[in-house]
């Protein structure tokens, strides 16, 4: 009875041992699909130049985000508290989302000239894998609260490149 205990522990043990290493792995390609590369770079085969010039690209997307995020949560700041006075006024509301509509599409126009920018520094090869890249990373948009989601935990395609 006891070395049956013992082999079946053992067995157990050995399996554990064999499926942690598999476990730990880091999966392939964004959200874990596979079907991607774990490092768009090596797919993309940059030449230095095009590497610099995209470094530079990404630099200063990321920093025109940060001042449009920004306003955008101002904007929705303003918004939380012309709702919250005690008697809010409808005119007023309008014109803020007005306002938030705008920074809305200031970062849609961001997004559509980085992807522009982009073209012209990639080959088209590179840029179809680039492209390809991006929409798998962002998937459907339905449901999403886009740029203003918490994204700490998750490693971005942007600090791939």
């Amino acid at each position: 009875m006891k070395s049956q205990k013992l082999k079946t522990t053992l067995v157990l043990a050995l399996l554990l041992a064999l499926a942690l290493p598999t476990i730990a792995q880091p999966q392939r390609g964004f959200r874990g699909t596979g079907d991607q590369p774990q490092n768009i770079r090596e797919e993309l085969n940059l030449t230095d130049a095009q590497e610099k010039q995209m470094q530079n690209l990404r630099f200063d997307r990321e920093s025109a985000m940060i001042d449009l995020r920004a306003d955008l949560q101002t904007e929705r700041l303003k918004l939380r508290k012309l709702r919250d006075a005690d008697e809010p006024n409808k005119k007023k509301l309008y014109a803020q989302i007005d306002k938030i509509g705008a920074v809305e599409i200031r970062i849609g126009k961001a997004r559509v000239d980085h992807l522009l920018a982009a073209q012209k520094i990639l080959t088209k090869d590179q840029f179809k894998i680039f492209s390809k890249a991006l929409q798998h990373q962002n998937g459907p948009r339905e449901g999403r609260r886009g740029d203003m989601r918490d994204r700490s935990n998750k490693k971005s395609f942007r600090n791939r490149f």
